[in-house]
């Protein structure tokens, strides 16, 4: 089996900023991503959950395969957001398979 290295690039934001992670992805030149609504978990700030919450104030989870280079380059766009919003990314390395769809 052949599998590629990419790099996973995941980011937690509250819901309503998707649309502005996505912008990001697609302006970098990411091929594709997944959203996953009602993330949960704990941080700086305690425990979380996103039910009961406004829907503003739950969090998402977007995930992407792609290019370390454009993964760096989403970072760089992210960092802008993340002085005004609350918000976490994170690099991986992995390998896939079917690279040519990332």
């Amino acid at each position: 089996m052949e599998l590629t290295r990419r790099t996973r690039l995941e980011v937690i934001v509250e819901a309503p900023l998707v649309r502005r992670v996505e912008a990001v992805l697609a302006e970098a030149g990411v091929k594709g991503w997944s959203v996953f609504d009602g993330a949960s978990g704990s941080g700086r700030h305690g425990e979380w959950r996103s039910e009961g919450l406004h829907p503003a104030d739950r969090k998402s989870l977007v995930i992407a395969l792609t290019s370390r280079e454009r993964a760096e380059a989403v970072l760089e766009r992210l960092r802008a957001l993340f002085t005004d919003y609350p918000g976490v990314a994170a690099l991986s390395e992995v390998e896939v398979m079917g690279a040519d769809r990332f």
